[in-house]
C-alpha cells in the first residue's frame, strides 16, 4: 500500500477516535485529551478479543490500575511496561515494582481500543487491535491480535524497552497446573509460547469457563519464556538475565528495545498475542480446527502472516471504519458508541470453522446465560450486523439447527433451541430432563449443568440417541419463538444477499416449522419465550407478532423457490391472522402485554422490526407510532423496561424497537439510555444485554453476541436505500 494511502487512513483513524469521544471538533489531540481525560466510555474495554476462549478485557477506566480479565471477569494478568534507562513504568496491569504512567486518554473504534500515557521522560500511545472484520472471514478467523505502540521521548534516552507479558494464569481456568513453554527465532522477530504440560483439548464444556488447553504466544523483536523471578528482575532494573527456575510462576513476554533515542523522535512498533486451541469445535461427529487452519496452516503461519501484515491489516480495518463512519453520519454519538462497543464483542463470541461438507459455520457461544452453541434465539437478535455486512455468516449460524433438526432424536414439529453446549455441537442441551427435579431410569444422571457454577461437565452424544429417547422436558421448549426465529433468519439471510441454497436444502424443515405456526401462532399458548426472566406468559402478543412476520417470510421463501401452493396457503393464513389481530386490538391506545390483559400492561413489540425493515406493511405505521409514543413515555435515564412486570430491559430489543419508527427523536429517546448504561453501570464486565433500568445492575448476561442487534438501524437504512 502506498505511503499516501496509509497517511490518509491514519488521519481517518484519529478522526474516528475524536468522534467517539463525543464528536467534538477539536484541532489537536492534546486538546482532546485535556477535555476528555480518562472519560469513561464502557464498563469494560476489549484488549485482545478473537473467540470465546481468546477474550481479554480491562475492567477499569485506567489501564494500569486494574488487572486484565477474561470475559467472565476472572483474572488474566497481562502486563505492559516501558523501561527507560533502568526506570520501569507500567501502562497495562498492576505491575509490582513499576511506576504507573499517567493515563491521558482512552478511545474506542470498531476494532481498536487506544490509550494515551505520559511521564516526564516520554509520551506513549498504545492500541489494542482485534481484526474481527465481518467482511473478511479469513482475517477474522486468524487467531492473532495486536498491541501497537508509538513512543516519543521528551528527553534523550540511552536505552528504551517496550514490553508485553502474559502470566501463566492464561493457561488454566480455575485449577492451577504445571506450565511448559519456550521460544522460537522467526524471520526478523521472535515468538514465545506456553501452555499446560497436560493437554486435554475439548475436555469439558459449560458456560462461564475458559479453555485449560491450547497454547498462548507473544511475538516481538525479542521474546522469552520466563520464570517470575526473571520478569521481576526486568521490571526492577530493565535487564533480562535468563535464569529458568522450575518452581516459579511462568510468563511469556515480548520486548522491543532501542538504543540512543533522541528527544522528540517517535518510535513505532507492534507485538502480537495469539492463541492456538488445537481443536475448536465438535460438530456432530467431526472434530474441527479453526477456519484459518482448514487447509493445513499452523499457528506459526498465522503469527507470521499477522506480524508481517500489520500495516495491511490496519488498512483493511480502516476501510471498514470509513464506511461505518459514513453510515453513522446521520446519528449522534450515543449510537456511534453503541456500535463500536458491540462489534468486537459480537464477532468475538463466535468461532468460525468449516465442516467436511465445506459449510462455513459461525458458531455463537451463549456467554453467561447457558453456554449453549448456535442458539436460535441468540442468532435472531444478533443478525443485523451480519445481514448488513456478510449474510453468509447468518447462514453459518443457522446450519447447526437445521442439521440437528433432521436427526431421529429430535422428533418435534418445531425448531430446536440450540445445537449443544460450546464448543460441542452434539444436540440440544436446553430443556433436557436432568435440569428438572425428577428423572427416571432412562435419563438418570446423564446430564449435568454448568451455568456459572464452575462445575466441570461434559455431555453425552445426544445427536446419536434413538428416536424413542425421552430426554426433553416439553414445558421448557420454545416452539413459537424458535420456529419464527429460524424462518425469519433464513429468509432474511437470502433477502440480504446470501445464497438461496440454504432455503432449498432445508425447505422441507422450514415448511414443518411453518405448519406449527399455521395452527398455533396467532394466540400462543403458555410457553417459554426468549424474555421469560421471571415467568412465562400465556397469549403473548409480542410472540404473536413474531409468528405473523414469520408466516409472511415463509410465504416469500415458498414464492422464491417456486412452491406456489405453499405460498398461497401461507398468505391466506396470514390474512386470517392479521384480521383477527386487528379486530382484537381495535381502538386500543397501545398494545397490551397479552391478549387477555388491558392497557395497564405493555411489552416492547420489537418483533415487528423485520416487518418494517422488509417493507411488508403487516403492522400499520399508526399502530407502531402509538407504541413508540407509549414506550418513550415510560423511558427513564437508562431507557425503558421490557414490559410492565419488572424493571429489566434488553439492549438488543431496545434497538429492535427503535426500528419501528423513522423518527430520530423517538429512536434516541430509547437508545440514549443504553449508552448511559455503558457509561455508568457499576458492573465492570463486557457489554451486558440484560440490566435493571433502575440503577444499571446487570442480571447474568455478559459478552453475548446479541449486541449485533444494535446495528439494526444501519441495516434499516441500507434496506431502505436499496428499495
Amino acid at each position: 500500500m502506498r505511503q499516501a494511502d496509509l497517511r490518509t487512513i491514519t488521519q481517518h483513524r484519529l478522526s474516528s477516535r475524536l468522534q467517539v469521544y463525543g464528536g467534538c471538533q477539536l484541532a489537536a489531540k492534546k486538546d482532546l485529551e485535556k477535555k476528555f481525560m480518562n472519560k469513561r466510555l464502557l464498563p469494560a474495554y476489549p484488549l485482545f478479543v478473537n473467540d470465546p476462549f481468546f477474550s481479554i478485557w480491562s475492567g477499569g477506566d485506567v489501564l494500569n490500575q486494574t488487572d486484565a480479565m477474561f470475559w467472565n471477569g476472572r483474572l488474566r494478568k497481562t502486563y505492559g511496561v516501558v523501561n527507560a534507562d533502568g526506570q520501569t513504568f507500567s501502562f497495562l496491569g498492576m505491575v509490582d515494582g513499576a511506576t504507573p504512567l499517567e493515563q491521558t486518554s482512552v478511545s474506542v473504534t470498531a476494532f481498536t481500543t487506544e490509550y494515551g500515557f505520559t511521564c516526564d521522560k516520554f509520551d506513549l500511545t498504545v492500541r489494542f487491535v482485534s481484526p474481527l472484520l465481518p467482511t473478511d472471514v479469513e482475517l477474522a478467523a486468524r487467531p492473532v491480535c495486536y498491541m501497537g505502540y508509538e513512543i516519543t521521548p521528551r528527553q534523550a534516552i540511552g536505552r528504551l524497552t517496550v514490553s508485553l507479558a502474559l502470566h501463566e494464569c492464561h493457561c488454566y481456568d480455575r485449577v492451577e497446573d504445571f506450565v511448559i513453554g519456550g521460544a522460537f527465532e522467526m524471520q526478523g522477530y521472535q515468538t514465545a509460547f506456553f501452555g499446560l504440560n497436560r493437554q486435554h483439548p475439548m475436555s469439558h464444556t459449560g458456560d462461564s469457563f475458559a479453555a485449560d488447553w491450547g497454547y498462548w504466544y507473544v511475538s516481538a523483536k525479542q521474546a522469552y519464556f520466563l520464570a517470575e523471578s526473571d520478569w521481576n528482575r526486568f521490571v526492577g532494573c530493565g535487564t533480562i538475565d535468563y535464569n529458568y527456575i522450575e518452581n516459579d510462576k511462568k510468563y511469556i513476554a515480548g520486548f522491543d528495545s532501542y538504543d540512543n533515542v533522541a528527544a522528540g523522535k517517535t518510535l513505532a512498533g507492534k507485538m502480537t498475542v495469539a492463541f492456538d486451541d488445537l481443536c475448536s469445535i465438535f460438530y456432530f461427529g467431526e472434530w474441527l480446527k479453526g477456519y484459518y487452519f482448514r487447509d493445513g496452516k499452523t499457528i506459526f503461519d498465522a503469527i507470521d502472516q499477522a506480524y508481517n501484515d500489520y500495516e495491511t491489516t490496519l488498512a483493511k480495518l480502516s476501510v471498514f471504519e470509513i464506511d461505518l463512519d459514513k453510515r453513522l453520519q446521520n446519528y449522534d454519538e450515543d449510537y456511534r458508541l453503541l456500535c463500536v462497543a458491540a462489534l468486537r464483542q459480537t464477532m468475538g463470541a463466535h468461532k468460525i470453522v468449516q465442516n467436511a461438507k465445506g459449510q462455513l459455520l459461525f458458531l455463537s457461544k451463549e456467554c453467561h446465560s447457558n453456554g449453549c452453541i448456535a442458539t436460535a434465539d441468540i442468532t435472531y437478535p444478533s443478525m443485523p450486523l451480519f445481514l448488513l455486512y456478510n449474510p453468509s455468516l447468518v447462514q453459518g449460524m443457522l446450519a447447526p439447527i437445521f442439521d440437528f433438526a433432521r436427526l431421529p432424536v429430535w422428533k418435534y414439529d418445531f425448531a430446536p433451541h440450540d445445537a449443544g453446549t460450546y464448543p460441542y455441537c452434539l444436540g440440544q442441551m436446553y430443556a433436557v430432563k436432568a435440569n428438572a427435579d425428577k428423572n427416571d431410569r432412562f435419563v438418570s444422571n446423564m446430564f449435568r449443568r454448568n451455568r456459572q457454577s464452575g462445575i466441570i461437565v461434559s455431555h453425552p452424544m445426544v445427536y446419536q440417541y434413538p428416536q424413542n429417547a425421552e430426554i426433553y422436558n416439553f414445558d421448557c421448549q420454545m416452539p413459537i419463538e424458535e420456529c419464527s426465529n429460524m424462518i425469519i433468519a433464513a429468509y432474511a439471510s437470502a433477502r440480504c444477499g446470501g445464497d438461496d441454497k440454504i432455503l432449498r436444502d432445508n425447505y422441507d424443515t422450514l415448511k414443518t416449522w411453518y405448519d406449527y405456526l399455521d395452527h398455533a401462532g396467532l394466540v400462543p399458548e403458555r410457553q417459554l419465550c426468549t424474555d421469560d426472566f421471571v415467568e412465562r406468559l400465556d397469549k403473548n402478543v409480542n410472540l404473536s407478532a413474531k409468528a405473523i412476520v414469520a408466516i409472511k417470510c415463509f410465504a416469500l421463501v415458498a414464492k422464491r423457490l417456486g412452491h406456489g401452493d405453499d405460498e398461497q396457503r401461507a398468505e391466506k393464513r396470514l390474512a386470517q391472522y392479521l384480521d383477527e389481530f386487528y379486530r382484537h386490538f381495535d381502538g386500543v391506545d397501545h398494545l397490551p402485554l397479552t391478549y387477555d390483559s388491558d392497557e395497564s400492561t405493555y411489552g416492547l413489540k420489537y418483533n415487528m422490526a423485520y416487518d418494517v425493515l422488509f417493507g411488508f406493511g403487516l403492522f400499520g405505521e399508526e399502530m407502531r407510532e402509538r407504541e413508540m409514543d407509549y414506550y418513550t413515555s415510560r423511558a427513564g435515564k437508562l431507557s425503558v423496561a421490557l414490559d410492565n412486570r419488572y424493571d429489566l430491559t434488553k439492549t438488543d430489543w431496545i434497538l429492535y424497537t427503535c426500528a419501528l419508527t423513522d423518527d430520530r427523536a423517538k429512536q434516541r429517546a430509547l437508545y440514549k439510555g443504553v449508552a448511559e448504561f455503558l457509561r455508568t453501570s457499576p458492573c465492570r464486565v463486557p457489554f451486558s444485554d440484560l440490566y435493571h433500568v433502575d440503577g444499571g445492575l446487570i442480571k447474568d448476561f455478559q459478552n453475548r453476541t446479541v449486541q449485533g442487534g444494535i446495528f439494526i438501524l444501519l441495516l434499516k437504512d441500507e434496506l431502505q436505500k436499496n428499495k
